[in-house]
């Protein structure tokens, strides 16, 4: 059965718009494209939808070869020949965005769009889409809760901690509310730290200001990475980019309409908007 992710995503936009929906719309248009390794990526059947009361977007992240050839059987000369087939399409990620809390659902297709594929594409064909005109799209995965701060604390020695976070909007755990109310409060709209330790004076602590800074990492808005020596004694780098404990679906793969696959996972989204409900 397909998996679809659980993310969230950070837009930051100069462009005026009546609504912050039509600005998501913008960016979903099917007219940006990007090239990876030979094949074409756009975004295409964008719809907006409703379920339960409010508004979703739906639509498809396609991939595409722009000159594939298949092997076809001439039935005039009865051999085998090489047949150009233009645009063959590759793979198709459906995704479904929630504007209320900013969250986006999407459906990796093995062998041909990955989790990791589906995040940066998006984020560059979105941000092209507004002409990259101060705008930006960032795309964060939600894990598992505490999973990124469990495996940080099996480390014997901890070398070097970076953190990115973005404010949210506003939705916030009590956990990491201070840390929100102050970037909010400042006007930052992407925060950046770097914590460093030299080998003679031993290891970061691990406070608990920089622990619900990494809980707010897990809950989408930003991630962090740690480098150091793991609980096996070998150094290694760890972040909540990983695919390690992705919060993810099984969905069945014969849902055509959107408010079908919504209905699916909708107990999932809402176990998500509880965390910083």
């Amino acid at each position: 059965m397909p998996k679809l992710f659980f993310t969230r995503y950070t837009l930051m936009s100069a462009r005026a718009a009546s609504t912050k929906l039509e600005i998501l719309l913008d960016g979903l248009r099917n007219e940006a494209f990007t090239e990876q390794r030979g094949f074409v990526y756009r975004f295409i059947d964008t719809e907006v939808f409703e379920f339960d009361g409010s508004d979703y977007i739906a639509g498809e992240l396609v991939k595409y070869d722009p000159d594939d050839q298949e092997q076809v059987v001439n039935e005039r000369t009865r051999k085998i020949d090489s047949e150009y087939v233009p645009n063959k399409v590759m793979g198709r990620a459906r995704f479904i965005i929630d504007p209320r809390w900013s969250l986006l659902m999407f459906c990796e297709v093995p062998r041909a769009i990955s989790p990791q594929t589906f995040i940066g594409i998006s984020s560059k064909l979105f941000e092209q889409n507004h002409e990259n005109f101060f705008t930006s799209f960032n795309i964060s995965p939600i894990k598992e809760r505490y999973s990124f701060i469990e495996r940080v604390r099996k480390y014997k020695s901890i070398k070097k901690v970076s953190i990115t976070l973005f404010p949210s909007n506003p939705n916030f755990d009590e956990r990491w509310r201070a840390i929100d109310e102050r970037l909010q409060k400042n006007h930052i709209d992407k925060y950046r730290e770097i914590q460093e330790s030299t080998a003679n004076k031993g290891r970061i602590l691990i406070d608990d200001e920089t622990e619900n800074k990494f809980l707010m990492s897990e809950d989408g808005y930003g991630s962090s990475r740690v480098s150091g020596i793991d609980e096996n004694g070998g150094e290694k780098t760890i972040s909540t980019s990983d695919s390690e404990r992705d919060v993810f679906q099984d969905v069945s793969p014969d849902l055509e309409k959107p408010a079908d696959l919504l209905e699916q996972i909708y107990q999932t989204l809402l176990n998500i908007i509880d965390r910083t409900n």
